[in-house]
C-alpha cells in the first residue's frame, strides 16, 4: 500500500475511534489508549514487531472476525450470548492482550498471575512471621504449628468494556483497527484491576479487596501532627520499610497518586532522589516507569490511589510493598466479544448512526496473597 494513502488511512481510523471513545470513557481513558496505539506503531516501525508478539496477518484475521460478527456471519457460540453472536478470541491474541495490559497497568505486570480453570481458585497463604521449621530429637514428633498456611481464595468476576465504531470503517480499515480494540480491551481490564488491586474494597461497588481496603495488611499511621498526604517523611518511609520481612524487600517499591508524590518530592527538609541516575537503576523493560527513589526503593505512581485533593487526617493515602508477593490475580480468560446494532452507547443509537457497538468481556479475580508483604501509609488523626 502506498505509504501516504496508509498514513491517510491510519488517521481516519484514529480521529473516528478516538471521537467515539471520548463521548463513551472520556478524554484521559481516550488518551491512554492513544498512547498504546502510537507506541505500537512506533515499535513496529523500529523493530519490525510490537509488545503483542502478534503479527499483522493475524491482527488481520481478529478484524476480519469482529467484521463477520457485525454482519451476522459468525453465528455465536459464547455460552453466555444471545442471539447477537460473538466469539472467544484466540489463544495468542489473548496473550497479546495481556502483553499490552502489563505496559500501561501496575497489577498486570506486578502481581502474581494465576491461570484458572474454574470459577474459584484456592492458593496457599503464608499467615506466619517467618517459615524457620525446628530442631528435633531422633525419636521426637515435629510440631505443626511453624506451619501457618491459610488460603486465599480467587473468586472470578466479570468485567466488560463497551464502544462503538463505524461499519465502513470497520469494512475498510484492518491493522489500525486491531491496535485500537486491542489497546482498549488491555487499557481498560489494567486500570480495573489496579483500582482493584491498590484501593478496592474501599468504595461502592467494588468486587474484590484491595491493599487499602483489606484488614490484614498492615496500616502504618504517620506520627502526630502529620496529617497531610505529603507528611511521609524519611523516618516515616524507613519506618514502612522496616515493617516488611527481609525476603519481600527485594522487589518491594513505595505507590501514591501522581499529585501526592508531587508535594512530597518538593518536601525541603528531606531528601528524595529522583535523579536520572538512580532512575535508571530501577528502568524496566515496559510499562510504568519509576518517577523517584526513596532510600533505595523505587516511587511508582497511579491515578487509582487518592489524589492530593482527597488529602484529610486518618485516611489512607499510600502503599510500599513487593506486589509479586502480595497480590494474586487469577485469569480466566480469554476475552470474549459481542456485537449489538441496535443498541444505544454513550447516548447514541448504533442503528441510526450505521455503528456498531462491540462490547469486550473477561472473567479475572484478585485477592490478597501475602499481607505482610505490603504496609499501607495512613494520615494521622491530629
Amino acid at each position: 500500500m502506498d505509504e501516504a494513502l496508509k498514513k491517510e488511512l491510519m488517521g481516519a481510523v484514529d480521529a473516528s475511534i478516538e471521537k467515539n471513545l471520548r463521548e463513551i470513557v472520556g478524554p484521559e481513558v481516550t488518551a491512554q489508549v492513544e498512547k498504546s496505539v502510537k507506541a505500537l506503531r512506533l515499535e513496529r516501525q523500529l523493530t519490525g514487531r510490537d509488545i503483542t508478539g502478534l503479527t499483522d496477518e493475524t491482527k488481520i484475521a481478529f478484524v476480519q472476525d469482529i467484521r463477520a460478527i457485525a454482519r451476522g456471519e459468525k453465528a455465536a457460540y459464547l455460552e453466555s450470548s444471545d442471539q447477537a453472536g460473538g466469539y472467544v478470541v484466540p489463544v495468542e491474541l489473548h496473550a497479546g492482550i495481556l502483553r499490552i495490559a502489563e505496559t500501561v497497568g501496575i497489577i498486570p505486570r506486578d502481581a502474581r498471575r494465576w491461570e484458572m480453570g474454574s470459577e474459584t481458585l484456592e492458593i496457599p497463604r503464608y499467615t506466619g512471621s517467618a517459615m524457620q521449621g525446628e530442631y528435633v530429637g531422633e525419636d521426637d514428633e515435629g510440631d505443626e504449628t511453624q506451619n501457618d498456611l491459610g488460603v486465599v481464595r480467587l473468586n472470578v468476576k466479570t468485567w466488560m468494556t463497551i464502544f462503538r465504531i463505524g461499519n465502513t470503517l470497520l469494512a475498510d480499515a484492518k491493522v489500525g483497527v486491531a491496535d485500537w480494540l486491542l489497546s482498549l480491551a488491555a487499557e481498560g481490564m489494567a486500570y480495573r484491576l489496579d483500582r482493584e488491586g491498590f484501593v478496592g474494597g474501599t468504595y461502592a461497588g467494588s468486587p474484590f479487596i484491595g491493599l487499602l481496603g483489606s484488614d490484614d495488611v498492615t496500616v502504618q499511621t504517620l506520627g502526630t501532627g502529620a496529617t497531610g498526604f505529603e507528611d511521609v517523611s524519611i523516618d516515616e518511609a524507613s519506618t514502612a520499610i522496616g515493617s516488611l520481612p527481609t525476603a519481600a524487600l527485594n522487589d518491594a517499591a513505595f505507590y501514591f497518586h501522581r499529585t501526592v508524590w508531587a508535594k512530597i518530592r518538593s518536601r525541603s527538609t528531606d531528601v528524595y532522589d529522583y535523579s536520572q541516575s538512580q532512575l535508571q537503576i530501577f528502568k524496566r523493560e515496559n510499562g510504568i516507569q519509576p518517577v523517584g527513589v526513596i532510600l533505595g526503593y523505587p516511587v511508582y505512581t497511579t491515578d487509582v490511589l487518592p489524589a492530593y485533593s482527597a488529602s484529610a487526617i486518618s485516611t489512607k493515602f499510600g502503599v510500599f510493598g513487593n506486589l509479586k508477593l502480595a497480590l494474586a490475580w487469577g485469569d480466566r480468560g480469554p476475552v470474549e466479544i459481542a456485537k449489538s446494532d441496535s443498541a444505544t452507547v454513550g447516548g447514541k443509537s448504533v442503528f441510526r448512526a450505521n455503528q456498531t457497538a462491540i462490547r469486550m468481556t473477561h472473567r479475572h479475580a484478585l485477592g490478597i496473597q501475602l499481607p505482610a508483604a505490603a504496609v499501607v501509609l495512613k494520615t494521622a488523626a491530629a
